[in-house]
């Protein structure tokens, strides 16, 4: 729990920091990190392992907490952390545990070479290897959460990005409705649909004290500057069989990408998937090592592994794929020397072997037929070809894959040659060969998905043939090679001859004795503090109406006037308005509840019909029924320019009627710059 403390000591000391920040802040960081951990200690995982995995455990957790609450009647909120479905699921998952590792079971192979450890363990780390850890942590931490606080601003300033509009409406709706099932806990956002959506973000968000904004901007910090390189660090120290100073530059390396942090800029539960992957990544590994260790011990590391799988999952449905090009390969490597043997045993062997792969086989394919609606729309997701040569520019250099943003050449470009180097060491470095195979994998995707409309890319499908969306699965791979490619670096460099080492001048020998901290201080000189000034402008695209990328939907002065309307509107006022004009964010703002909570056309074919059809409300009667229907009275306009910078209106997706509501049709309430609130006299109104 020290690192705990130390990274709400970080956090306290970036921009905008506030005692209700830090209060959110700290909430966050409790709930992604203290019922994983305790499920990890209860099942016998220690160390930077149970840490780094907590993440993944907690979303396991919540998701299974968040569905028996829907089914059982029980409102999603905090106070059901300490009387709810949570606190019992945890409470039966640590005496679970428990009682696996206590109960009499048939005597344990005794570990080989584990020092007392099981098989399975890492040799417990010295102080002062916890201490260069630690220091890590926090250094990749810190250059991630100075930059995030200062592009965000203040931590009530809302992200303007398509997407964040419709995760920040639907953990308002979470909190409004107390349900945060994955099984239609966002059936509002649907017009009262029950689909299946992601929700372990938005069920920790809605948890979070305070406004649903700042909430989910401490929650980007938390993801991006604690869960990502905890994560890293624990999946580091399950591949490597050393730790020390390699361990800690590896770890400290994960604070220098860009791809989670670009992620955590609008596509928040991918995002939130991605951040808590490698520490996932980590009890698989873990789960797999090879060692001679009781039934009991490898029992408990796979159900955290699984466990850890799942939360993974409750986090974003497509990360299914990312564990598979990731975590198939470490598999594979581990269970082929056992499938061998057992395929040498004889002919009923190798049935049991081919039975047990139909049955995978048809459980993928059923799975598959289940969610046959999501993959279809997944995979026929229409995305026009790239520039491949731009794509390994960004894979060499580590850029976001965005025109707008600094190149910074020559990037982080260090990391990728250590990863080079490491992937050589595959013939004498066993643990070098899944992870090449790994990277490898996430790069022909990238490829694909950079490549023309061929056959073949739509092996990119799964992330929407999206290169930002695969880049985060060859940066996690690139890390652990370059972390090899770091110890590679010391095991050749850091060995002076005796006899020679009068003859070299004492800074060379300096640097030959402290490798790892050479190519950290390298590093850093090599990307300038990690790109701060990148990083940075990454918030700033959508939290600045000046700099966002795509444009905004808040021109300044708009929030002010939002958060003023929702103080003089009665509590049961519904609002009319174009959502890419800023109207959407009246609901998560302000508590307004609005007829369009988010950009895309809405399900319901009567929304959809009203979005084409309002500013015939004067002439067509159906457009009054259905306001009346639901229950509008008002209206909300923005008369800037739809070009996203001057008056912060973007271009609609769809429903361009929706902002030529006839005036004479309406009354005005209020008003700051182009932007006014009216209400609708034409259907009859009080």
């Amino acid at each position: 729990m020290v690192l705990m403390e130390a990274s709400l000591n970080m956090i306290s000391t970036t921009a905008a920091a506030s005692p209700a920040s830090l209060l959110i802040a700290a909430a966050a960081v409790t709930l992604l990190l203290a019922p994983g951990w305790l499920l990890a200690r209860s099942w016998g995982t220690r160390g930077i392992a149970a840490v780094g995995g907590a993440p993944a455990l907690s979303l396991a957790l919540l998701g299974i907490a968040s569905l028996a609450a829907q089914r059982t009647g029980q409102r999603w909120e905090p106070v059901a952390l300490l009387t709810g479905w949570p606190a019992l699921l945890l409470a039966v998952g640590c005496a679970a545990g428990v009682a696996l590792r206590r109960l009499p079971l048939p005597t344990a192979v005794p570990a080989r070479n584990s020092g007392g450890t099981a098989g399975i363990e890492r040799q417990p780390m010295q102080l002062r290897e916890r201490l260069l850890l630690t220091g890590a942590i926090a250094l990749a931490g810190g250059v991630t959460a100075v930059p995030i606080a200062i592009g965000t601003g203040t931590w009530d300033s809302p992200a303007q990005a398509s997407d964040a509009v419709f995760h920040l409406s639907a953990t308002a709706f979470v909190r409004e409705t107390g349900t945060a099932s994955f099984l239609g806990g966002l059936a509002p956002m649907y017009d009262g649909a029950s689909v299946y959506y992601p929700t372990g973000w938005h069920a920790v968000a809605a948890l979070l004290p305070g406004d649903v904004v700042s909430g989910a901007n401490l929650l980007v910090l938390v993801l991006a500057a604690l869960v990502w390189p905890l994560g890293m660090a624990a999946l580091l120290r399950e591949v490597l069989p050393q730790s020390g100073g390699v361990l800690a530059v590896g770890t400290a390396l994960s604070g220098s990408v860009i791809s989670p942090l670009l992620l955590l800029t609008s596509v928040w539960p991918y995002g939130m998937s991605v951040s808590v992957l490698p520490g996932a990544l980590a009890l698989i590994v873990r789960a797999v090592r090879a060692g001679k260790v009781g039934a009991r011990v490898r029992a408990a590391a796979w159900a955290l592994a699984l466990g850890a799988v799942f939360g993974v999952l409750i986090a974003h449905g497509a990360a299914v794929f990312n564990l598979a090009v990731l975590g198939l390969p470490v598999l594979a490597s581990a269970g082929w020397p056992t499938l061998r043997r057992a395929w040498g045993r004889g002919m009923g062997t190798r049935t049991g072997i081919l039975a047990v792969a139909v049955l995978a086989v048809m459980a993928l394919g059923g799975g598959a037929w289940i969610m046959r609606r999501s993959l279809a729309s997944v995979f026929n997701f229409p995305r026009g070809a790239a520039n491949i040569w731009e794509t390994l520019f960004a894979v060499v250099t580590d850029h976001p894959l965005l025109a707008a943003f600094t190149p910074w050449i020559p990037g982080n470009i260090l990391v990728f040659a250590l990863a080079v180097w490491g992937a050589t060491a595959w013939r004498r470095v066993e643990a070098a060969r899944a992870w090449t195979v790994g990277t490898g994998i996430a790069l022909t995707l990238l490829l694909l998905a950079s490549g023309p409309a061929w056959p073949l890319r739509a092996l990119a499908g799964p992330w929407y043939t999206q290169r930002a969306r695969i880049m985060p699965l060859l940066t996690l791979g690139m890390l652990v090679l370059a972390t090899i490619g770091v110890q590679e670096a010391q095991r050749r460099w850091s060995t002076v001859a005796t006899a020679a080492a009068a003859d070299r001048p004492k800074w060379t020998l300096l640097l030959r004795r402290h490798v790892p901290a050479t190519i950290l201080i390298v590093s850093l000189i090599a990307a300038p503090g990690w790109r701060w000034g990148l990083r940075t402008e990454l918030l700033e695209a959508i939290h600045d109406p000046g700099r966002a990328s795509y444009g905004a939907m808040l021109s300044d002065g708009e929030l002010e006037f939002i958060r003023r309307i929702g103080e003089e509107l009665p509590e049961d006022a519904v609002v009319l308005g174009d959502p890419s004009n800023g109207s959407a964010y009246l609901w998560s703002v302000a508590g307004v509840h609005v007829l369009y909570p988010s950009r895309p056309r809405p399900a319901s074919t009567e929304l959809a019909w009203l979005g084409e059809n309002a500013d015939q409300i004067e002439t067509d009667p159906r457009v009054c029924e259905i306001l009346n229907r639901h229950g509008v009275d008002y209206y909300y306009s923005d008369d800037a320019e739809p070009d996203g910078l001057t008056g912060g209106v973007r271009e609609p997706l769809w429903g361009e009627a929706l902002a030529r509501v006839p005036r004479s049709a309406l009354e005005e309430i209020d008003s700051q710059g182009d932007a006014t609130l009216w209400r609708i006299t034409a259907c009859g109104s009080a």
